[in-house]
């Protein structure tokens, strides 16, 4: 139910999100089953990001410890790599890149706090937190509120960019870039923002 959740909001948005339809692209006869296993739309969309938290923090501990130095090192760039580069790795079963656009949608619909959403109440993904904590340190010299601002702005910089890339496989325009050179683009204004 929770791919079914995923791919729906990634294709149509939250708009268009409801149990019923989650569970009908489920293949759930009874429709009602969604509500039992979840409550409400909101948790069922929480339990997707808690999923995707978990499926990528392999990939993300993998990054870290490839970086060949402490985290108390890294560049606020090198966090940001860090906590985007799992997304990219994430085989996504109904459509390319469904949990980044997943997450453009839940950000613009205002259901994350920031495009990283986790916490200590969100288990699974302690690597996240910790880089997390580190970027904040590494902008230490900036109020919170704009420091937090800097890290949503980053991550739906490339939330959209991959967003707008994907929209030619759904019917609509793209520019014209590859997927790789829109993300350098983006990368490029990334550290601008946070360094």
């Amino acid at each position: 139910m929770c791919l079914a959740a995923e791919a729906l909001v990634a294709t149509d948005g939250i708009g268009t999100a409801t149990l019923r339809r989650v569970a009908v692209a489920a293949g759930q006869r009874n429709t009602a089953a969604v509500s039992y296993h979840f409550g409400n739309l909101e948790e069922l969309l929480r339990a997707v990001v808690d999923m995707r938290l978990r499926d990528t923090e392999k990939d993300r501990c993998a990054i870290i410890h490839d970086m060949g130095v402490p985290l108390a090192d890294f560049s606020a760039f090198d966090v940001w790599r860090c906590l985007t580069k799992p997304y990219f790795m994430l085989t996504d079963e109904q459509a390319q890149h469904a949990h980044i656009r997943f997450l453009m949608h839940m950000s613009v619909a205002g259901l994350l706090g920031d495009p990283f959403e986790a916490g200590p109440d969100r288990p699974g993904a302690p690597s996240i937190n910790c880089l997390l904590d580190q970027l904040h340190d590494v902008q230490g010299s900036l109020p919170p509120m704009i420091g937090r601002a800097r890290i949503s702005l980053s991550g739906m910089m490339v939330w959209n960019a991959v967003a707008l890339y994907d929209n030619r496989a759904l019917g609509g325009e793209q520019p014209d870039l590859g997927l790789d050179a829109l993300l350098a683009d983006v990368e490029g204004l990334v550290r601008q923002i946070l360094e």
